[in-house]
Formats: structure tokens, sequence, C-alpha cells
């Protein structure tokens, strides 16, 4: 596994590359829904440590969404890959959240092999759309993934954790900074041609706009240069794997297995409000266009947020770091992933845009009326 600059985009180039070793496939199936990296199941002709299938991840020198067009470093699986190491030593054993643990890295090719969750797992965000996960499984779900990411938060307090490759991880600030922050004035103003948000354009006062365009600004330089906490980088439903098991005692409804928490190549580094804001916020999005999800979205985000405040450090100024950070989600990818009509669209990002103007400035008692609200309402600190 040593050729060098090898494209790897594709099944037929991942079989080829896999063939003299011990993750020799029969087939090798691309895999829909990844952003920055090229993501395949193979299926091994010899199984190897008990397993016949495994994921392989492909770290092209591009984000693989960008047909070519957003450059983003290789290196980046590094990262990746030291991040699921860190999970696999750092968390407690028998937890229902875990992460995929990693069986080859090949720094060279880039390229890591990690644990296949399962053909029949599905991730949280269509399991919640599925109508598989009832209002008391969300609520279970909301607690193991609060405490889940506030330990991973709590990591930059630990002496003996080496997170200083996660500091330099330049690239990923940027591209975390640009995704949303980057494009809240260009989505609002029309200079992004977003059908859903032209003729007429969202009214918006100037003043109004200057606020959200100096908050974007504080809020790049901040991705840029802050290291209050180590953080996953891309903490939504799609990026968290549900694995369900049949009730033992014959019961129809299933219960909750084991929580994966995947793609981990933007970890750095950073705010923890925006974990906790992209999470709510993706969460908020299942409720607002999908009635199905109204009584579990809400149950999961209550609980989510209650246990966080109650096991971390909460304060005012991470409240409104998250809530703005559900208000810029609202905004920059509300209009861009299609969830809705355009009227519908149209209402979220008009929502988002008052939580980016109100939030900055927002007292501890508006927070708590806003969704962000269970986060200092449980808080002890």
């Amino acid at each position: 596994m040593d050729d060098e600059l090898r494209d790897l985009s594709t099944p037929s180039a991942v079989q080829e590359y896999l063939k003299d070793t011990v993750f020799a496939s029969h087939t090798v199936t691309a895999l829909s829904g990844g952003f920055c990296n090229f993501t395949f199941r193979i299926h091994l002709v010899t199984q190897h440590q008990g397993r016949s299938t495994y994921i392989l991840k492909y770290a092209a020198p591009y984000v693989a969404a960008s047909a070519r067009k957003m450059p983003f470093t290789p290196e980046r699986q590094r990262i990746e890959a030291e991040a699921l190491r860190l999970v696999e030593k750092l968390q407690p054993g028998g937890t229902i959240v875990t992460a995929p643990a990693v069986h080859h890295f090949d720094d060279v090719a880039h390229v890591m092999i990690i644990d296949d969750c399962g053909e029949d797992t599905r991730t949280l965000k269509q399991s919640m759309i599925d109508g598989l996960v009832s209002p008391a499984m969300a609520e279970e779900i909301g607690s193991a993934l609060g405490h889940f990411i506030g330990r991973i938060h709590s990591w930059i307090k630990d002496p003996s954790v080496d997170l200083s490759l996660f500091g330099t991880h330049k690239e990923g600030m940027i591209l975390s900074g640009f995704v949303t922050y980057g494009r809240l004035i260009s989505t609002l103003t029309g200079k992004d041609d977003i059908p859903a948000l032209s003729d007429p354009l969202i009214a918006m006062s100037q003043t109004d706009l200057q606020v959200i365009s100096d908050l974007a600004a504080v809020r790049i330089q901040a991705v840029n240069t802050t290291t209050e906490s180590f953080t996953h980088g891309d903490f939504w439903p799609g990026n968290i794997m549900v694995s369900l098991r049949t009730d033992p005692e014959g019961g129809i409804s299933p219960k909750l297995e084991k929580l994966y928490v995947l793609d981990w190549e933007l970890a750095k580094t950073g705010l923890r409000g925006l974990d906790l804001g992209q999470f709510c916020a993706e969460i908020h999005l299942l409720r607002r266009f999908h009635a199905s999800c109204e009584k579990p979205a809400s149950a999961m985000l209550e609980s989510f947020l209650r246990t966080y405040g109650h096991d971390q450090d909460v304060d005012v100024a991470l409240a409104r770091t998250a809530l703005t950070h559900v208000g810029a989600h609202l905004v920059a990818w509300g209009p861009r992933v299609k969830w809705g009509g355009r009227e519908e669209t149209r209402a979220i990002v008009k929502e988002g845009a008052d939580l980016l103007v109100g939030g900055p400035f927002a007292t501890e008692g508006w927070l708590q009326s806003q969704l962000i609200g269970p986060l200092l309402q449980s808080s002890n600190k």
C-alpha cells in the first residue's frame, strides 16, 4: 500500500489498491452521504479478524462533494485517524456511544480502513425520518450524545491527552468558518442566487445585516484561533449511525443498541458551542420539516441539552455561541439542503436570521426561552 498519488475515488481503483493485502475484496461499494472523503464498503475475499466487511475512506486533495473544486489537504486523514484512536482509548467501556476502530492507516495513499457499523444501521437523521425513533428512545439518544460530546470537549482539561495535532488543523478551521459564516451575507443578500430566497429577497434591514456581518467576522476569527476545547467539528445526525436490536423479550419496538459517531476529519481545537449548535439546528430542522419527528426531536433536543448542561461548565456566553450557531446553520444550510418547499425554506432562513441578530446580545432570560434554553436551565454551575 505504498502507491503515492493514486486516485482512489472509484470502486475499481480501491479494489486494485487492496488486491495484494489482507483486505483484498471481491466487491467494493461506494457509499453515499460523504462530504469531505470518498467512502466505500469493502467485502473481503477472506475474513480478517473475524470480519468480512470494513469501511475504507480515501482523502483526495479536494473535498469529495465539490467535484474537485474545493481543495482540502489529504492530511485531514491523519486528523481523523488520531481522533478515532483517542475515542477508543478514552471513552469509558460499556457506553452506548462510540466511534469505529481504526484497523489500517496509510498516510502515503491517504487511506483509512475502519470498522463497518453494519449494513443494517442508518444515520440518526434517516432513522428519525423513517419513524424508528420513539420519543422515549429519542430522550435516551439525546442524553447519551450529551454525555459523549461533553466528555470529548473535556479532553482539553486532561494534561495526559496530547491534542497538539488538532491545533494545527488550519485548513479544517478555514473550511468550517467558510461553509457557514462565510456564506451568511451572500445567502441573505441574494448573491448566491438561491431560488427559494429570491423574488423577493427576505426582508432584512441594513442594520440587521451589519449585525450578522460583524458576528460572522468575529466567529470566523474565533474558529481560526480559539483553543478552549477539543471539538468534533461536524457533529450532526447525518454523522451518527444508529444500531437497533430486537427486544429479547419479544416486544415489537426495537431497542437502542449502539450509536457510532463518524467523520472526524474536521476535528480541531475550537468552540464547543459550534458542536452544540450544529446538532441542535439539524434536530430542529427535522421537527420543522417532518411533522412525525416533532415529538422525538423535541425530546432529543431537551435531553441532549439538559445532560450537557448538567455535566459541563455552562454560561451565558456558551449559550449565545450555541444559539447563534443554530441561526447560522439555518441560514447557510437550510436553503442548500432539500428540506421542503419555498415558503417553508424562507421561514426557516428568516428564523435563523432572527437568531443571528438577537443572539449576540441576548440576556439569560431570553436565551432560556429559546430552543437552547435547557442548556442553561439544567446548569448547576
